[in-house]
């Protein structure tokens, strides 16, 4: 599927390829995991992505760099530092630098020449050819950006999700990295998109690739190995997302709320332009015959249970400091930013919810669980009323 606009229920729908490049299934070198002598189930190894290099190659936000962006390479690192990088046709050696993290690595291709179609990496013994996508950042200027990963999600929860974001804080252009979602096609995931009002631009994304396991081998951070996920934040930010007003990383079952206030604005005006927002758990709890959608969920338990949901965040990602490729944005934190980046706002929250799951990862909607005391949340229950208020024109 070629780069492509397209016009639908008033919004754009913008359609784009990825360069996508992994080791030949044949290849004895494998990427192997932290601490690799260390027994894991089977189901680990069959989810660890092992052989994936790079999942894009474009061309970097004003300069001539080219910028790789995929998994971290862990022991792969020494063969693609010795790697030889060229430019195609011309065969032009390209200097090169790596910015490795956790789960993630910005591989920079310095003064690619204007006229490239492609960069070669050899290494490993073989030969990868990946074609140089343009970069959307000036397209999207000024844009207030929503993304997340997506597999099989009820398109309902998916529209709930944009329209909730769209009305509450002005959210023009959503970001949706499919990971081969067998429910729907891309098209109606791009349809559901664009009918919801306020939306200008919706990208549709497909990533059929490995999602990762959590590995439990480790003594910390066992999410490591989420190379898809962590991956696609770097790539909303550095080839969408440079000259955006801002950029919200939630997921289908997140909500994010401001006191009415939207969270671009508010990030705007930040210090540092980020706002980091606490999570507060909603209980899959619901009357009997309530549909299962975002708004037939209030309670939260009564004890301090709620708070523990990790952190989101909201990014203005103009500011100097991202323009550092050492900066990677995770999913709680933005690896790299300014300490004081940390810091919590304590007048922006956003809400998890239980019920919106598919239980792909684990149970949350509370099938065998014993009751808990529950009470309405007070902050969700004065967001559905600034919706409802948004909905009626009011």
């Amino acid at each position: 599927m070629g780069d492509a606009a397209l016009r639908q229920a008033g919004a754009q729908i913008l359609r784009v390829d990825l360069s996508f490049a992994e080791l030949s299934a044949d290849s004895t070198v494998k990427r192997q995991p932290r601490s690799p002598w260390r027994p894991r189930p089977d189901d680990f190894w069959s989810a660890f992505e092992d052989r994936a290099l790079y999942y894009d190659a474009f061309r970097a936000d004003n300069s001539r760099d080219v910028l790789l962006v995929g998994p971290t390479p862990l022991n792969l690192r020494p063969g693609l530092e010795a790697a030889h990088y060229s430019a195609l046709p011309s065969g032009v050696a390209l200097e090169t630098e790596l910015f490795p993290s956790r789960s993630t690595m910005l591989t920079r291709l310095v003064d690619v020449p204007d006229n490239a179609k492609a960069v070669r990496v050899e290494a490993f013994g073989e030969t990868f050819d990946l074609a140089i996508q343009p970069n959307f950042s000036a397209a999207l200027t000024g844009a207030r950006i929503l993304f997340t990963i997506n597999k099989n999600n009820r398109l309902e929860w998916i529209a709930d999700w944009a329209h909730w974001h769209a009305a509450l804080h002005g959210t023009d252009t959503v970001i949706l990295f499919d990971n081969g979602s067998t429910d729907y096609s891309i098209e109606k995931l791009e349809g559901t998109l664009a009918a919801v009002d306020g939306l200008k631009t919706v990208i549709v994304i497909s990533v059929p690739h490995k999602f990762g396991p959590i590995d439990t081998s480790v003594l910390k951070t066992k999410f490591y190995p989420r190379f898809l996920q962590i991956s696609m934040t770097n790539l909303a930010l550095r080839r969408f997302g440079m000259q955006a007003e801002g950029l919200i990383d939630c997921d289908i079952d997140e909500l994010a709320w401001a006191g009415g206030e939207s969270v671009y604005e508010r990030t705007g005006r930040s210090a540092l332009g980020v706002t980091r927002m606490r999570g507060r758990w909603i209980e899959a709890a619901r009357a009997p015959d309530a549909p299962v959608r975002h708004q037939t969920f209030r309670h939260r338990l009564a004890n301090l249970g709620h708070r523990l949901s990790p952190s989101k965040w909201v990014l203005d990602p103009r500011r100097d400091w991202v323009q550092s490729l050492k900066v990677h944005p995770y999913l709680h934190r933005i690896h790299g930013a300014p300490m004081a980046a940390r810091k919590h706002d304590n007048k922006a929250a956003f809400f998890h919810f239980k019920g919106i799951n598919t239980n792909w990862k684990e149970d949350r909607t509370g099938n065998g669980k014993r009751p808990q005391r529950l009470t309405i949340d007070d902050r969700l229950a004065a967001a559905m009323s600034a919706l409802a208020r948004q909905n009626s024109g009011n």
